[in-house]
């Protein structure tokens, strides 16, 4: 806002109140919109987009499946190698990890016919085929690997979905935060999410500048569940791009500590085929 000056016309005065208009203090105005939180349907869009999980001209989420290679440590150990494979049309993840040491563990979790948690021996798929390895039941883990399904990167945005209007959005020191309860749903078709026991358990999802998961937190058990998200990329193999963006660096805590953390090397998301039938001997197992 101008000051108003009389002078004499001319250039002095033109100069004049030029120099009074400058010296004033320009008075800052509050940008109220880059503090207000984005409407849920806005959030909800803004990180399945972000992440390239938008598909075709209704843009849907069509990120159904995929596979994921990496290294890092578990519970403060070194892995050899790291194997997941996630799918989220039917709730299933399959993690083989070999450690350092040469063990190395074949942890599964399915919603097919109803929820089981096992773990295979000697062969991914173990149990399923005579002679193909075995399957030991790990219901015990069942609610643990249910909550790092719903905690990776593409899981915790489908369970914030399926949550719907239960899920709050606010702003925390300029970040989106969405708040909601892990609930059974289908928000669209590439995703069936079971929760089993962790049903109405609270999830806080905070986002990234680019509106990606940054940090997500559970109090399940007594104790605080926190996964951390970053240096997102299409990290796909250079000739096999899908411009599905995810996380290079996982990093999860229970308690205050790291129970993995782990550095992406590859991932696929093209919707590969990993199918995680639950053997007949763990069926019967928990019956």
């Amino acid at each position: 806002m101008y000051a108003k000056v009389k002078t004499r016309v001319g250039t002095i005065g033109v100069v004049a109140t030029l120099a009074l208009a400058l010296s004033v203090p320009a008075v800052t105005v509050p940008t109220l919109q880059a503090q207000q939180a984005p409407t849920l349907e806005e959030a909800m869009y803004n990180m399945f987009d972000s992440m390239g999980m938008l598909r075709s001209l209704r843009e849907v989420d069509m990120l159904m499946s995929l596979q994921v290679w990496g290294t890092g440590t578990r519970a403060g150990a070194p892995m050899e190698s790291y194997y997941a494979e996630y799918s989220y049309e039917f709730p299933a993840m399959r993690v083989d990890v070999t450690m350092a040491s040469g063990e190395r563990t074949i942890e599964v979790v399915s919603g097919d016919q109803g929820l089981h948690a096992w773990n295979e021996i000697g062969e991914r798929g173990g149990g399923l085929v005579d002679g193909y390895g075995s399957a030991e039941p790990a219901m015990d883990q069942l609610t643990e690997r249910l909550l790092a399904l719903w905690l990776s990167p593409a899981g915790v945005a489908k369970a914030a979905a399926a949550a719907g209007a239960q899920t709050n959005v606010t702003m925390e020191n300029g970040a989106v935060v969405l708040t909601f309860p892990l609930t059974d749903g289908e928000p669209e078709n590439a995703a069936y999410v079971q929760v089993g026991d962790l049903a109405g358990t609270t999830v806080k999802l905070t986002l990234d500048n680019d509106n990606r998961p940054a940090r997500a937190e559970v109090t399940y058990g007594g104790q605080a569940h926190v996964v951390t998200y970053a240096e997102y990329g299409d990290l796909n193999w250079d000739d096999y791009q899908a411009d599905v963006i995810l996380p290079r660096r996982i990093v999860a805590t229970v308690g205050g500590q790291t129970v993995m953390d782990l550095t992406v090397e590859n991932t696929n998301t093209y919707n590969p085929y990993v199918l995680m039938p639950v053997p007949d001997s763990i069926v019967s197992a928990a019956q």
